[in-house]
């Protein structure tokens, strides 16, 4: 039984207040005064061989604040090395700055840490419900709180839940620690660090309050309501249809039409509406049966859970099916999968390079044949192959038909065109947003081609980033008429007749677009440079791709794959820019008539959700990136990857947040730039000289990719949600791109 409730303290008070009242194990730790210095030997004689010398400052790690990692902690010190323990400790009572009576802790490091975890009661910055566990592997007992390290597994479960199921046992042993304290202290909002041994012993190093929300079993029981209706809804969704094949139960927000990039994790209903219209109801599907792929019959391709839109991973799989295929081996493909990503969950947003077999990567049926040899007969694989390779032959001849048909439509864009009637919403979406869609599929395989050709050691990484270098779409031509305005040769009208619809969320109603925002306009205009002479590609490119086509019977020559690549890739991204031009018109008009999102609803024939717009309780569900059974509207582990790296060497800079369209800065030169999401609306920002960019959200070829090798910007994209917390708090970062890894600076 505890002694009376503690009055929070500093450090050292709440670990013996712990020692006395718990059987949790606390490194041994002493209280240190500056006037202990003088017999410090005769201290040390009691720890161990290496210590740490912790902050205890008075202003910490109580009720009213707890100043987390506002002063000085060091070590691991070498008990022997008097001069740096007296150093240390002298560093440590500075970073104080009122020294008078006050302390540092003298601990013993825990020199066989396997993990070091910081568990919180609730996720820090949110309202959210949700205890939080963030573990490092390894023996550095500052890496979770210093944010150095991106390697972080971070696991989240509803409070509402007390037991962890057998995927997540290994949490358990925290989970106690932290109801234990939460009992101890009586209080529900705590943060704790602690050091699992190799011994699988839980060391306590820290146990402090958190500072802000107030937890109480209503909005937890009124979460728990919120997210039991939609569990239901998921599992009512699970039905099969005579051509579908596989279980259907998995949900990705970043696979397929990866709405997690284009309208945000929790789109509003506007941004649903509108994405949902133009691409995942129909578009998606009769795009798939035009390109060649297998007639199918699938329903909606997005659902929205706890206000989170997600793709139906299964419906997108089946939709890459070719039509030569038995149903019997269509039926194992999809099941192999299936089951592939459910093992391998980081792969959800490269599902069509690493899961599925959606296009002809210039590999041979023996290459092929590798990963399904054990899935579908030899027969079948030659059958399969063959189908990718006239997918990949027919398409090509598609491109200036739909270059075309996008065109005509966007030639009518004008100020007498009516965005908000029925008639012309479908007509943007047939003729422009589909069109777009075969081009983006057309540069995904010419993108996939190119990754196979540097795979296969055809081309180097630099000579794929010549390549890349040597594409010309709207955004390189953008900035040469950036330029141009500034010296006179154009006027800023003309310049907003072409460029004046790019927002930066495409179907963000409160993102303004560039002729609604004059200053932001001017001011990239005003640090616009005179563009680079175009890129002449190396030969020995070409000699290199020409002998592997000779070698492998691939009846192309490099110069016709080369221009074709660049041809695909640019007008994917010039497809892109003129389809958004109908979509600023629409939220144009939405604006200014003050149509609501149940009236757009109503107009398009989309079933409106009320619980979207009335029930702010929401915003403070958490859902994890990938849905794969019940367990995950309670239990997820965030993503555990650093995210798409971009660029080569060593880069170190002063970040900019840019988290709203409202909020930019006047001038981004010299700056890492981190944004939400990789939306090619960002365009602008490649008028300036950026160090580097970052973004929450966006995959390996994603547009915001593409645009960055395009114009030679390093670029790390997709970090997630929690490293790109740390990242937005930074004041600078080194990024390491060789190795993949950014830190504090």
């Amino acid at each position: 039984m505890a002694e009376n409730q503690l009055t929070y303290g500093n450090k050292a008070k709440n670990l013996e207040f712990v020692a006395r009242n718990t059987d949790i194990e606390i490194p041994y730790f002493k209280q240190i005064y500056l006037e202990d210095l003088e017999h410090i030997e005769k201290i040390l004689v009691s720890f161990s061989k290496k210590i740490m010398i912790r902050s205890n400052s008075s202003e910490e790690d109580e009720e009213r604040f707890s100043s987390a990692g506002k002063y000085l902690s060091l070590g691991p010190i070498d008990k022997q090395n008097i001069v740096a323990i007296k150093k240390s400790f002298t560093m440590v009572l500075d970073s104080y700055g009122e020294k008078v009576n006050q302390s540092v802790i003298f601990q013993n490091y825990v020199d066989n840490a396997k993990s070091v975890s910081v568990i919180t009661s609730y996720k820090v910055g949110t309202d959210s419900a949700y205890r939080s566990f963030s573990t490092y592997f390894g023996s550095e007992t500052e890496a979770v709180t210093s944010g150095k390290y991106s390697e972080i597994e971070n696991f989240f479960m509803h409070r509402s839940v007390d037991y962890l199921p057998n995927k997540y046992e290994k949490n358990n042993v925290y989970l106690k620690v932290m109801t234990q304290l939460e009992d101890l202290f009586k209080n529900k909002q705590l943060d704790i660090e602690m050091v699992l041994d190799k011994n699988n012993s839980p060391q306590l190093l820290q146990v402090r309050p958190l500072m802000g929300k107030k937890l109480n079993k209503d909005s937890i029981f009124d979460e728990k309501k919120i997210i039991d209706k939609n569990l239901e809804k998921y599992n009512k969704l699970r039905e099969t249809t005579s051509d579908r094949f596989g279980s259907n139960k998995i949900y990705s927000n970043m696979s397929d039409m990866n709405p997690a990039e284009m309208i945000g994790k929790k789109p509003d209903n506007i941004a649903f509406g509108l994405y949902k219209f133009m691409f995942t109801d129909t578009t998606w599907n009769i795009q798939r049966g035009e390109f060649g792929y297998r007639e199918y019959s699938g329903g909606k391709l997005m659902e929205m859970f706890n206000n989170v839109a997600y793709i139906n991973v299964n419906h997108s799989l089946n939709s890459f099916l070719t039509r030569n295929l038995q149903k019997e081996s269509c039926e194992k493909i999809i099941d192999y999968q299936l089951n592939k990503l459910k093992e391998n969950p980081h792969l959800h947003d490269s599902i069509e390079f690493d899961i599925s077999r959606s296009s002809y990567i210039f590999d041979t049926v023996e290459e092929f044949s590798k990963e399904y040899k054990n899935i579908i007969d030899k027969n079948e694989i030659i059958q399969w192959h063959n189908d990718l390779v006239q997918i990949d032959s027919k398409n090509k001849t598609t491109l200036e038909k739909n270059k075309e048909i996008i065109l005509r439509t966007f030639s009518k864009l004008d100020k007498s065109f009516e965005y908000l009637k029925k008639e012309n919403i479908t007509l943007i979406r047939d003729t422009m947003a589909l069109p777009f869609t075969h081009h983006s599929r057309l540069g995904f395989v010419y993108f996939a081609q190119l990754n196979s050709l540097l795979e296969k050691g055809v081309i180097t990484e630099d000579q794929k980033k010549l390549l890349l270098l040597s594409v010309n779409s709207i955004s390189t031509k953008m900035k040469t008429d950036a330029y141009e305005v500034k010296i006179g040769k154009k006027t800023l009208n003309d310049f907003f007749d072409v460029y004046g619809h790019i927002r930066a969320g495409n179907y963000n109603l409160s993102s303004s677009n560039l002729k609604n925002n004059l200053s932001f306009t001017e001011s990239l205009i005003n640090n616009s440079e005179q563009p680079l002479e175009g890129n002449i590609l190396p030969k020995e490119i070409f000699t290199n791709i020409e002998k592997y086509f000779i070698v492998n019977n691939i009846p192309l020559k490099a110069s016709a794959w080369i221009d074709m690549f660049q041809d695909g890739i640019s007008t994917r991204e010039n497809s892109k820019f003129y389809y958004t031009k109908g979509i600023d018109g629409i939220l144009n008009e939405i604006s200014k008539k003050n149509t609501s999102d149940r009236e757009l609803f109503e107009l398009l024939d989309i079933e409106f959700n009320e619980e979207n717009t009335s029930d702010m309780r929401l915003k403070n569900v958490l859902m994890p990136d990938l849905i794969t059974s019940n367990e995950d509207f309670y239990f997820y582990k965030e993503m555990s990857k650093n995210g798409n790296y971009i660029g080569q060497g060593i880069i170190n800079g002063d970040v900019l947040l840019i988290d709203d369209e409202a909020n930019r800065p006047e001038n981004l030169d010299n700056k890492i730039v981190v944004i939400p999401a990789a939306d090619p609306g960002w365009d602008w920002i490649f008028n300036y000289k950026i160090k580097s960019l970052i973004t929450k959200y966006g995959g390996p070829n994603s547009h915001m990719a593409i645009r960055c090798a395009e114009h030679n910007i390093p670029a790390i994209l997709g970090v997630g949600e929690n490293n790109f917390t740390v990242i937005a708090n930074s004041k600078s970062l080194e990024i390491d791109f060789s190795n993949e890894s950014f830190s504090n600076v």
